[in-house]
């Protein structure tokens, strides 16, 4: 009986020191931090900075054709207008003119704004592109 402890507590111990080394590791980062008032990200910059958002480059008034969905499993809910390569953000300002076309195709018209998303050590994760001043042109 001791031989089966003793060959438990050798492959414990050695599982344990095999993941210790990944426990407590903090990751070494490049990102330096960001003073949210000299870049003037306005009154919503804690939220930009925790999430890694940056500032817009510019607002283009775009046609958007696509499906009207809601996501989002929070307590607020965002509608997203899917196309057939790329989804669009609906501005909360907006989002009252298509909750009632929800999993309908639509044409619409509005000014995109693109913000460039970024991990917390810095890496791109990709693009979130917002529509807002919508204007419906067509419903399928």
């Amino acid at each position: 009986m001791s031989s089966r402890h003793s060959v438990f507590f050798c492959v414990f111990f050695l599982c344990l020191t095999a993941a210790l080394p990944a426990w407590g590791r903090k990751e070494k980062s490049g990102a330096e931090k960001i003073d949210a008032q000299k870049i003037g990200l306005g009154e919503n910059a804690a939220e930009k900075i925790d999430t890694g958002k940056t500032e817009a480059a510019e607002t283009v008034l775009v046609q958007v054709t696509g499906v009207v969905r809601l996501v989002g499993g929070g307590p607020i809910p965002e509608l997203v207008i899917t196309g057939p390569e790329r989804e669009w953000f609906v501005s909360r300002e907006d989002d009252h003119l298509l909750k009632e076309l929800q999993h309908r195709a639509v044409t619409v018209e509005g000014y995109e704004t693109v913000l460039e998303l970024k991990f917390a050590n810095g890496f791109p994760a990709g693009q979130r592109r917002t529509l807002k001043d919508i204007k419906i042109i067509n419903v399928e």
